[in-house]
């Protein structure tokens, strides 16, 4: 498990096509990067949580931070379900699991413990929580207090 006051581990995952390809990174040279990390595209609690980071994004704009998602799903399930869902902010397609087992967060099952990281534009991670469930979902008002406290 990647834990507070360690480097974030680099990667570069493809988003809404498997040519176009984001890192972290290159996110960090623009500020410091809030990184979900959820179990699929199209449940309940998935869409539930996406949403509600959309609806205020601007919160996270307005305190200079990006916000990454990263799921194992392919980038075609990341493409149609932004467009479906109207989230702008980059869906990324672990396909191969492997950031999400370099976080940490990779369940046996296959897929990604619902978590998130605070990541400075050092790349230190400067808060994280990981949920026991994957039907539990980090409280927004948490990671915006997390953003405040530690950025």
């Amino acid at each position: 498990m990647v834990e507070v006051g360690s480097k974030a581990p680099e990667f570069t995952l493809p988003a809404d096509s498997w040519e176009s390809r984001v890192s972290l990174g290159d996110f960090l040279k623009e500020g410091d990067v809030a990184l979900f990390f959820y179990p699929g595209d199209w449940s309940s609690v998935c869409t539930d949580q996406l949403d509600e980071i959309q609806q205020h994004l601007d919160e996270f704009e307005r305190r200079g931070v990006r916000v990454l998602a990263v799921s194992t799903d392919s980038p075609w399930s990341h493409r149609a379900w932004a467009e479906a869902r109207g989230i702008s902010f980059p869906l990324l397609a672990d396909f191969n699991k492997e950031v999400s087992r370099s976080y940490g967060v990779l369940r046996e099952q296959g897929f990604p413990d619902r978590a998130y990281f605070v990541v400075d534009r050092s790349g230190v991670v400067r808060a994280r929580r990981v949920e026991k469930t994957p039907k539990d979902r980090p409280d927004l008002k948490q990671v915006l207090q997390d953003l405040d406290a530690v950025l």
